[in-house]
């Protein structure tokens, strides 16, 4: 798959990185890499970006199988929780749900984006050029 192809280019890494393995090469872990990632999305943003990478998801089961997006948002979501309550910032638990909950509605229902209709479609997605295919 081409860029242009895939609804969430964050994924094209993995998705290269699992066909090169399905032809025999090999990943490597580089224990000592060191990658800052960081976003200040809002609960819609948010949303919306996880409503595409649901259905990245749903579109490549043959990566994604196995792997359990959901158990993996949660542990975030109570480590999080846990930190903010620790270093004093009580009130920002609140944002945390709102936005946790914005990633998780959207990551379902682009999950099941082939039962929703397209006008829904267009309004969950970030990436309407997608879609007009």
């Amino acid at each position: 798959d081409s860029p242009a192809d895939m609804i969430f280019d964050s994924y094209e890494d993995m998705l290269f990185a699992a066909k090169a393995v399905k032809e025999g090469y090999k990943v490597a872990y580089a224990a000592g890499a060191k990658v800052y990632h960081s976003h200040n999305y809002t609960g819609m943003q948010q949303f919306h970006r996880n409503f595409d990478l649901g259905v990245s998801q749903a579109q490549h089961p043959e990566v994604f199988a196995g792997i359990s997006s959901e158990s993996e948002g949660i542990s975030m979501v109570k480590k999080t929780a846990k930190h903010l309550w620790k270093t004093g910032h009580k009130t920002e638990i609140i944002r945390l749900i709102y936005t946790s909950g914005c990633k998780f509605i959207g990551y379902r229902l682009g999950k099941n984006y082939k039962k929703l209709p397209k006008r829904t479609v267009l309004w969950c997605t970030s990436n309407r050029n997608y879609w007009r295919t």
